[in-house]
């Protein structure tokens, strides 16, 4: 393995180890939505954080399997996207489930927060009823305390800073599409 891939695998097990046993919710969540977040199509998954494919190199490789995304990064590495068969082994989940229904978004300052994932919207009740369902707090604390050391490296904020350009873009979306509702009411 290359001194590289053993910076990110090291770099991502320790991001791993500080999100185990932290569910969103004091409940399964799952049994909110019939874990819908794990019962996609042979093309839905999670997008991996940079380089965290790593982690799966050696790997049973029964119960996913790695394509890649439309994201490419400024150095021509393309993110990829973890498809699993809806049941995983959950020590084995990417970071991208493990913090799910929140994602990592970068301010006007320049800090990163964790906002919920609007990508969520049409499968989460997290995300779609977050008033019914609130976050453990405890969940989303240790979701901050284990960035710090992802923050370090360039690709990792470069990716940040496109998942809150998707992010916005949705936000945009949404709003017209609430105006251009409510227009069609209002006649």
């Amino acid at each position: 393995m290359a001194l590289k891939d053993i910076h990110y695998k090291k770099l991502y097990e320790k991001v791993w180890n500080k999100l185990r046993q932290t569910p969103p919710l004091s409940g399964d969540c799952g049994k909110l939505c019939d874990k819908k977040c794990c019962s996609g199509t042979e093309g839905d998954g999670m997008l991996l954080f940079p380089y965290e494919e790593v982690l799966y190199t050696e790997k049973d490789k029964s119960w996913f399997h790695l394509m890649d995304s439309n994201t490419i990064l400024s150095n021509g590495k393309r993110i990829k996207l973890l498809v699993c068969n809806g049941d995983c082994p959950r020590e084995f989940r990417p970071l991208s489930c493990r913090i799910f229904p929140l994602t990592p978004y970068m301010n006007s300052l320049g800090r990163v927060e964790f906002m919920l994932d609007l990508r969520g919207l049409g499968i989460c009740p997290l995300v779609f009823n977050p008033t019914n369902n609130p976050l453990k707090e405890s969940f989303v604390d240790k979701v901050y305390h284990a960035f710090p050391p992802l923050l370090k490296e360039d690709c990792v904020v470069e990716f940040i800073k496109i998942l809150s350009e998707q992010y916005d873009d949705s936000v945009v979306f949404l709003e017209k599409f609430q105006q251009s509702k409510l227009g069609v009411i209002d006649n």
